[in-house]
């Protein structure tokens, strides 16, 4: 149960309630995690703009962006942002055997080099917010200077809405929760 109440269109005020309102009018989903935003009405649109810049018009692969926002969601335990992101994931050509592996990512035969590198990557800058040179240049090898400055924004802010929903304890929608993670991975 969220920890902070949702907030609907109606209760909305400022840039939040016109944002949820177009939401609305374009027949978009309006989720718990716009719900739980809206209480910080000039920040919903840019936090938004931001994650949609990345998903949208980002110049790493979406493959490669989505086994990181998932390796992101696994190592914070966000069941919220994984359970949002299998299906974007599999939408982006990331397979059912890899989101399966990924906790095991360093074992598993499924992931080429330029992947392994990315959740090398991914690892360490989850872990420690920083990231080694050896791990460094091996992304550095596979990425161009562009995917590996974006590759670090997608993790800093996929890190950064995992804070967020395991702080305020979002509830997954139903229509998502049959992406949850079970409990062995």
């Amino acid at each position: 149960m969220a920890r902070v109440s949702y907030i609907d269109t109606a209760q909305a005020t400022g840039d939040a309630r016109a944002m949820l309102s177009q939401m609305q009018e374009r027949g978009r989903e309006i989720i718990n995690l716009h719900r739980i935003i809206a209480h910080s009405p000039s920040l919903l649109r840019n936090f938004f703009r931001l994650g949609n810049s990345l998903l949208v018009y980002g110049m790493l692969p979406p493959v490669l962006r989505e086994l990181a926002i998932m390796r992101v969601s696994q190592l914070t335990d966000a069941d919220y942002e994984w359970a949002h992101h299998v299906p974007i994931a599999k939408q982006a050509g990331v397979s059912d055997v890899q989101i399966e592996r990924l906790r095991e990512w360093q074992k598993a035969d499924v992931f080429n080099a330029r992947e392994r590198a990315v959740l090398a990557f991914v690892d360490a800058i989850t872990a420690t917010r920083d990231v080694p040179d050896d791990v460094f240049e091996a992304a550095f090898a596979q990425l161009n200077e562009n995917e590996v400055v974006e590759l670090t924004i997608v993790c800093g802010y996929w890190g950064m809405a995992a804070a967020m929903l395991n702080t305020l304890r979002l509830d997954v929608e139903p229509p998502f929760q049959q992406y949850l993670p079970s409990r062995s991975e």
